[in-house]
C-alpha cells in the first residue's frame, strides 16, 4: 500500500512538472510569435530558445526560430532549425517549404527543388508551393518547367498575382515578351496595388523600347512605393532613353540617397556627367564606384577614358593597366593603353600592346577581319560606351529598416572575461555573466551589500562603464582575501594598473582566489599592452576578408602590442585549471590579437566545450573563421552566437556572408 502511494505521489509530481513545462512552452511560444509579428527577431529567438528548453521534443519552437533566423538573413541557421523540425515531424509541409526558400537564398537550388518536390507531394493543392518551385526553377534556368509550375499555381488559384508576375518573368527569359506583358497585365488586374508587377511590366516595356509606357508604370509604382531605389533607377534609365538627361540624373541621385552603396548608379551618373563634359564630377563618381567595388573593370576602364580626355595620360595608363590585370583578355584596354603609350612616346610599349590586342582578336575571331582597320577604329574612337549594368546591391531587401536593430553595430571581437562585480538584481548582465560553484560559495558567505562576484565581460575601457564598487563596500568585508581581491578590482576599474596588479599578485597562491586573480591579471596585462600602443584605441580590430588566408595574412608593419605577459599568465593558469572556459576564451582573444588565428580557434573551441552557452566564444570564433575565409563554419558559429543573444552576429552574417 505504501509503495502504491509512493508511486501515485511520484506520478502526480511528474504530471505537475510536465504541466508546468507545457505551460512555460506555450507562454514562450506565444511571446515569440508576438515578437515575430512585430519584427523583433532577436527577441523572438530568445523566447523560442526558452520554449525549446521547456519542451525540446516539440517541433514548433525550432520551426518558428528558423523563421526568425531567416528574417535576420541567417539562412544556414534557419536550415539547421528546419532540419531539426523535420527530424521531429517528418511530414510537416511548412518546414519543407521554408527550408526550400532558405536553400534558394543560399544558392542551393537543387536542394530547394527537392524540398519543394517533397512539400508538393504532401500538399499538391497549395499554389504557394508551386510558385516557390517555379521561382527556384527560374534560378536553375529551367524556364519551360518554371512556366509549367506557375501554370499549375494559376489553375489552383487563378487570381494569384505573384503567379502571373513570375510566369511573366519566365516568359521574358524565353523571349516571349508579348506573352510576358499579358501575364503582367493580369497581375496588375488582380492586384492593382502590386508595385512589383508594375515595375516588371515597365522593364519589359523598356526592352520593347516603349519608354513612355514604361514611365507610366514606374510612376504608378512610385505612388505605391515611394522610397524604392529600384523603381527610381529604372525610371531614370527610361528618362535617359528618351533624352531627358536632367530627370535621369535626378532619379539616379535619389537612388544613391536611398542606397549609398549602389555602385551601378554611381557608374551611370559618372557616364552621364562625362558626356556632359562635367569631368570633375564624373571623376569623383568613378572614384566612388571603384571604392565600393575595387574589382570593377568598367569603373577603371571608363575612368581611364576620362583621364585621357582630361589629358592625364599617366593616370589613364594606370587605369587601363589595372583593367588588364583584372581581365587580361579585355581587348579595348590593350588598344587604349597602346594609344596612351604612343602619345607618351613609349613606342616599344605601344607596339607590344597593339600586338597583344591583335593576338586576342585573332583568338576570338574566326573570319579574316582586317586587323589594322579594327585597331584604327578603336584608336580613333576612345569614347564612352553605352550604360553597362554590372553587379550592384540595391538596399531594398531591408526596406523600411526592418533590420535596423543591428544596422549600426560596430563589428569587432568581444573583450576578455574577468571576475568582476555586478548588482544582484541587475538586468543588464543577464546574457553575459556566469557564476561557478566557488563564486557562489563566496557570494553566499559574504554579504557584499547588494552585489556579487561573477564572470563578466571586461568593459573597464568603455566610457560607459559605471562602477558599483567603492571603499564603503570594501570596508564592510570581513574576509581578508576577499577584501584584497575587491581592492585590486577597484584599482583595475580606475586603470590604476600598478596597484591592481600588486593586490591580485598577493592572491596568486590563494586556493580560493588564485585562478580569478590570474584571469584578471592577464586581462590587465592585455589592457596595458594595448594602452601602450595607442592612447585612443584599446582594440585592434580584426580585418575581415572574403578570401582564404594563411596565419600571416594582412599583418601590418606597425608596432604591435606585446601580449607575451598575458599569454604566459593564461597559459600557466590553463595548466592549473584545465576546464575553466574563461581561461580558454581569454587565451583565444590573446591569440587572436597576436594574429595566431588557428590557435585562437582551438582556444575558443575548448571554451565552448566547457561552457556550451558562452556566446562570445562562438562570436569571436566565427569572426576568426570568417577572416580565414571559412564562411560556412563562420556562419554556423555566428548563428549560434545570435541564437544566444548576440544580435551583432546577424549584422556580420548579412554583411559578410549573405552579401
Amino acid at each position: 500500500m505504501k509503495r502504491l502511494r509512493y508511486i501515485l505521489i511520484s506520478l502526480f509530481l511528474l504530471l505537475q512538472l510536465e504541466s508546468f513545462s507545457q505551460l512555460n512552452h506555450k507562454h514562450f511560444i506565444t511571446m515569440g510569435r508576438i515578437e515575430l509579428s512585430e519584427e523583433n527577431y532577436s527577441d523572438a529567438i530568445y523566447n523560442f530558445n526558452k520554449a525549446i528548453i521547456a519542451k525540446p521534443k516539440d517541433f514548433e519552437g525550432y520551426f518558428l526560430r528558423g523563421i526568425a533566423k531567416y528574417s535576420l538573413n541567417d539562412y544556414i541557421g534557419s536550415v539547421e532549425d528546419f532540419n531539426k523540425t523535420l527530424e521531429i515531424h517528418p511530414l510537416y509541409v511548412r518546414a519543407y517549404h521554408y527550408r526550400g526558400i532558405a536553400n534558394d537564398r543560399l544558392g542551393n537550388y537543387a536542394d530547394a527543388k527537392k524540398d519543394y518536390a517533397k512539400a508538393i507531394a504532401l500538399d499538391p493543392y497549395d499554389a504557394e508551393l508551386h510558385i516557390a518551385m517555379g521561382s527556384t526553377l527560374l534560378h536553375l534556368n529551367e524556364f519551360e518547367d518554371a512556366v509549367a509550375s506557375f501554370d499549375t499555381a494559376i489553375i489552383i488559384k487563378p487570381d494569384n498575382a505573384y503567379a502571373y508576375i513570375n510566369r511573366g518573368i519566365a516568359k521574358r527569359y524565353l523571349d516571349r515578351l508579348d506573352d510576358a506583358i499579358d501575364d503582367l497585365n493580369k497581375a496588375v488586374y488582380y492586384d492593382f496595388f502590386n508595385a512589383e508587377a508594375l515595375v516588371r511590366r515597365g522593364i519589359i516595356q523598356m526592352e520593347r523600347e516603349n519608354y513612355h509606357d514604361a514611365l507610366l508604370d514606374f510612376n504608378k509604382a512610385l505612388k505605391l512605393d515611394g522610397d524604392n531605389s529600384i523603381i527610381f533607377f529604372n525610371r531614370g534609365t527610361a528618362y535617359l532613353n528618351i533624352g531627358d538627361t536632367i530627370s535621369a540624373l535626378r532619379d539616379y541621385e535619389r537612388v544613391n540617397n536611398l542606397d549609398e552603396r549602389n555602385a551601378l548608379t554611381y557608374f551611370n551618373r559618372a557616364l552621364i556627367y562625362g558626356q556632359l563634359e562635367e569631368n570633375d564630377i564624373a571623376l569623383a563618381l568613378f572614384n566612388k564606384v571603384i571604392e565600393i567595388n575595387p574589382q570593377n573593370i568598367y569603373g577603371y576602364f571608363n575612368r581611364g577614358i576620362l583621364h585621357y580626355k582630361m589629358n592625364d595620360l599617366d593616370e589613364a595608363e594606370n587605369d587601363f593597366t589595372k583593367v588588364i590585370e583584372l581581365f587580361p583578355d579585355f581587348i579595348d584596354a590593350w588598344v587604349n593603353r597602346s594609344v596612351i603609350r604612343y602619345e607618351k612616346g613609349d613606342m616599344k610599349g605601344a607596339e607590344a600592346d597593339q600586338m597583344k590586342s591583335k593576338e586576342i582578336i585573332n583568338l576570338v575571331s574566326s573570319d579574316d577581319k582586317a586587323i589594322d582597320s579594327i585597331y584604327k577604329s578603336y584608336s580613333n574612337s576612345i569614347d564612352y560606351d553605352k550604360i553597362i549594368a554590372f553587379d550592384s546591391d540595391f538596399s531594398n531587401g531591408d526596406k523600411g529598416g526592418k533590420l535596423a536593430q543591428f544596422s549600426s553595430i560596430d563589428i569587432k571581437p568581444f573583450n576578455n572575461y574577468i571576475v568582476g562585480i555586478v548588482e544582484v538584481n541587475s538586468k543588464d548582465n543577464i546574457k553575459n555573466h556566469f557564476i561557478d560553484a566557488n563564486l557562489s560559495y563566496i557570494n553566499e558567505n559574504n554579504n557584499i551589500n547588494g552585489v556579487q562576484l561573477t564572470y563578466i565581460l571586461n568593459d573597464f575601457s568603455d566610457n560607459n562603464h559605471q562602477s558599483v564598487l567603492n571603499d564603503s563596500i570594501i570596508s564592510l568585508i570581513e574576509d581578508k582575501d576577499l577584501k584584497t581581491f575587491l581592492t585590486a578590482l577597484m584599482n583595475y576599474e580606475i586603470h590604476n594598473y600598478q596597484h591592481a596588479e600588486k593586490y591580485f599578485n598577493m592572491l596568486k597562491n590563494n586556493d580560493t582566489f588564485k585562478v580569478y586573480s590570474n584571469i584578471n591579471i592577464a586581462s590587465l596585462q592585455k589592457d596595458k599592452a594595448e594602452l601602450i600602443l595607442s592612447s585612443h584605441s584599446y582594440n585592434e580590430p580584426v580585418s575581415i576578408s572574403n578570401k582564404k588566408a594563411s596565419d600571416k595574412r594582412n599583418i601590418s608593419d606597425i608596432v604591435k602590442p606585446d601580449y607575451q605577459q598575458a599569454l604566459n599568465t593564461l597559459t600557466e593558469t590553463a595548466k592549473k585549471d584545465k576546464t575553466n572556459p574563461f581561461v580558454w576564451y581569454n587565451l583565444g582573444n590573446v591569440h587572436l590579437q597576436m594574429q595566431e588565428f588557428h590557435k585562437a580557434i582551438d582556444d575558443y573551441t575548448l571554451a565552448i566545450k566547457y561552457e556550451k552557452n558562452l556566446a562570445e566564444a562562438y562570436y569571436n570564433r566565427g569572426l576568426t573563421l570568417l577572416f580565414l575565409g571559412e564562411k560556412e563554419l563562420a556562419n554556423s558559429d555566428l548563428s549560434k552566437a545570435g541564437e544566444l543573444g548576440i544580435t551583432e552576429a546577424y549584422a556580420v552574417i548579412k554583411r559578410y556572408i549573405n552579401n
